[in-house]
């Protein structure tokens, strides 16, 4: 066969492959493109970071991956109301000495945080169970338990009596002064970048809950309040509104209100059931909460159902709350706000789901 005609061919051959080459690149890009329900082409979104403390869309791209922040606020009649109640994504309460409670607020994001407070001491079971979120953990003051942890387990935290300034105190309730003290996400952003905290968190600490993709009817029945009793002065109510699809908290029978006027609201509701007990030794009646495991309630969507959780002992902190449904199942939370109580199991029959 003549060389030239071979030639020929072959380069026929390779523009017609770098044509269909090049058309079919053109047919992936198109793909982006895809026809709405009148044939108009419209251009597929990707799917946007998802806050991993609420999982719900349209989370700072440059949050993902960060670690939680765990500020510590209290809960007595001179606190209220709190600075910053209805921000947190996440609101853990549980019984303290004297039968009051205490609140650890939780933010997925740094840049969410507001003024909040008042900021107050730290307790062991807080600290723990920030340990099992790899989150930064933010208090003014604390227990001897709850230093000895910070300090046995190297916990990475922002305190407002070593590190105060930090903090700032807004004096116009006329309270005592350990009712006064505040921060903000700018005054921990800058605490976080000049004590050189960690802030990426570490492998399988990024998503700490689990999401259902389509929101859930709960299988237990309807539920339109629910109460959980931590002691006979700190009960809370929380009232389903159809309207938003939030459960409204009632601390007492009376609205819990942040100090700009909003009430307090979670679209989801855990009451989680654990054994407290008096700490050995100590003066000021402190508590100690088994934190291994236990029964609840989950509540959401005007429905509710019976769970199951765990952590593990205190010999490893760093073990995750783990929430299952009752056959062990890892639990479909809803998207959005939280409120977990670990509740004393002695007050379990004080639940009452209406």
């Amino acid at each position: 066969m003549n060389k030239t005609f071979v030639k020929k061919i072959t380069a026929a051959a390779l523009s017609l492959t770098l044509l269909v080459t090049v058309f079919s690149a053109c047919g992936k890009e198109q793909k982006e493109y895809e026809p709405d329900s009148t044939g108009t082409p419209t251009q597929t979104q990707a799917a946007s970071p998802v806050n991993p403390l609420t999982g719900e869309a349209d989370f700072p791209a440059d949050a993902v991956g960060k670690r939680p922040i765990a500020v510590m606020v209290e809960n007595s009649p001179e606190a209220r109301p709190q600075w910053g109640l209805s921000t947190p994504d996440v609101v853990i309460e549980g019984v303290v000495e004297g039968g009051i409670t205490r609140m650890m607020w939780l933010y997925a994001n740094v840049n969410d945080i507001p003024k909040v407070g008042p900021t107050r001491s730290a307790r062991h079971d807080y600290v723990e169970l920030a340990e099992g979120l790899d989150a930064i953990y933010v208090h003014f003051g604390g227990s001897t338990y709850a230093y000895n942890t910070i300090k046995n387990d190297k916990v990475d935290d922002i305190d407002g009596m070593y590190d105060g300034k930090y903090f700032a105190r807004d004096k116009s309730r006329n309270v005592a002064s350990e009712h006064t003290a505040y921060t903000t996400g700018d005054k921990l952003q800058s605490a976080i970048e000049n004590m050189e905290i960690r802030t990426e968190a570490k492998d399988g600490y990024t998503t700490p809950f689990t999401f259902a993709s389509e929101k859930r009817t709960l299988p237990g029945g309807a539920c339109t309040s629910v109460l959980a009793v931590f002691s006979g002065n700190y009960k809370h109510t929380f009232k389903y509104n159809t309207q938003d699809g939030l459960y409204y908290n009632y601390m007492n029978s009376k609205e819990m209100k942040d100090a700009d006027g909003t009430t307090m609201a979670a679209a989801n509701v855990l009451i989680l059931y654990t054994n407290v007990s008096s700490v050995s030794g100590s003066s000021s009646g402190h508590k100690d909460w088994d934190l291994t495991g236990g029964t609840g309630v989950y509540v959401s969507n005007g429905t509710y159902q019976n769970i199951k959780w765990s952590k593990g002992s205190s010999s490893d902190a760093t073990s995750q709350l783990k929430l299952t449904d009752e056959s062990g199942a890892t639990l479909q939370l809803n998207t959005g706000k939280m409120w977990i109580g670990f509740v004393p199991a002695d007050n379990s029959g004080s639940t009452v789901i209406s």
